[in-house]
């Protein structure tokens, strides 16, 4: 659950992302620019790709060990909302309280890894 709620999120932030890329039109004009590369731009490019950011397993880790009884309450919530057709419930608290919990317990554990 924990990894879905992540995951829909780091999908939201993708997307905005590429929205706003789109949005300038300056990007044509520089592609003859980019195509000009040197080839060592393009294998540290390639390098960059491969990096994997330890924070979110470390905050997965968080959910399913320490935060166990606020992903419990936001499971109940959406359960709840789920079941019923016309609610106006959204489980935002739940869902805040849940992130907070994982931010908390992960904030440590992942300064140890910023150089």
């Amino acid at each position: 659950m924990a990894s879905a709620l992540f995951e829909k999120l780091s999908d939201l932030f993708t997307t905005v992302k590429a929205e706003e890329e789109d949005e300038p039109e300056e990007e044509e004009e520089k592609e003859p620019e980019e195509e000009e590369k040197e080839p060592e731009e393009e294998e540290e490019e390639e390098d960059e790709e491969d990096l994997i950011d330890p924070a979110t397993a470390i905050k997965e880790a968080c959910a399913e060990n320490h935060c166990t009884t606020y992903k419990a309450k936001l499971d109940e919530c959406e359960e709840r909302v789920k079941s019923k057709t016309k609610t106006t419930e959204t489980c935002f608290e739940e869902i805040l309280d849940f992130y907070h919990c994982v931010d908390h317990c992960a904030a440590q554990e992942i300064f140890k890894h910023v150089k």
